[in-house]
């Protein structure tokens, strides 16, 4: 069979079927453009073929290649891993903006938020932290792919840190999905859950942290926080009670799902 038949035949979309057989191939997708006449071998018939089962059953791209592309940088992702979301792509706008000497990103996954501050802030002091150290694996892979000096640690948010570790900005972009929510995607059950959901209306562990992170910020520092617009005004009616914060705000209408925190 080659490229034109199965484009032709395959039962998932076609810019993921190039995207796979591109991946498989090891070629770029302008190849396959150029070569629909390109005939596969047995062995790559038979991946090919996986892979588009795999789709078809729900699960996501981006575990199926083990990559995923963020602030046009390439991730590694695994199943121990969440995948980077385009809109998170707004706490690092964020971030620069605030023009920090020392973040901390706090449950970081891939690392996909600390790699990119540290090549968008190459003068920056970077830390990050998460609780698996299966996904730590990951961000470290991540960190050696992209060349830059992260210092990691395990820690179920803030309390493994020292009294001392303080930082100008710690960003979180925490599990916050509320599993009653009605219009969850199927995708999401292929993602790990400790990385997804949270309860209290997925607010548990947004409202540790707004408490956690006055004792690990530098005076006048900001905790800038990514959760769903429907949660903000909650979030933003703790951290105002909780006494810690001169200024809790959405933040612009193109980060809309990030709220920035200033402490006193």
């Amino acid at each position: 069979m080659n490229v034109s038949s199965w484009l032709r035949e395959s039962p998932i979309q076609r810019l993921d079927s190039e995207l796979i057989i591109a991946h498989i191939l090891g070629k770029e997708r302008s190849f396959l453009h150029a070569h629909p006449e390109y005939e596969f071998s047995e062995t790559e018939l038979a991946q090919i073929r996986a892979a588009t089962e795999r789709r078809a059953s729900g699960e996501p791209l981006a575990y199926i290649l083990g990559y995923k592309e963020f602030y046009g940088r390439i991730f590694k992702v695994t199943k121990d891993t969440l995948i980077p979301r385009p809109e998170t792509e707004a706490l690092i706008i964020e971030a620069i903006s605030l023009r920090p000497k020392s973040v901390l990103d706090v449950g970081t996954g891939s690392g996909c938020i600390a790699v990119t501050l540290s090549k968008e802030l190459p003068s920056v002091s970077i830390s990050a932290v998460d609780i698996s150290k299966e996904a730590l694996a990951v961000a470290k892979e991540n960190a050696q792919k992209h060349h830059v000096q992260i210092a990691f640690m395990q820690s179920d948010l803030l309390s493994n840190l020292h009294k001392e570790q303080k930082y100008d900005l710690i960003i979180a972009n925490l599990p916050y999905v509320d599993k009653n929510w009605t219009w969850l995607g199927a995708e999401l059950s292929f993602e790990p859950e400790s990385a997804l959901f949270a309860e209290d209306g997925g607010l548990e562990l947004i409202k540790k942290i707004i408490l956690q992170a006055p004792s690990h910020l530098n005076p006048h520092g900001h905790l800038l926080l990514e959760a769903d617009q429907i949660q903000h005004q909650t979030i933003i009616d703790f951290a105002q009670k909780s006494g810690y914060f001169e200024s809790v705000k959405k933040a612009d209408e193109k980060s809309a799902l990030a709220l920035v925190l200033q402490l006193r």
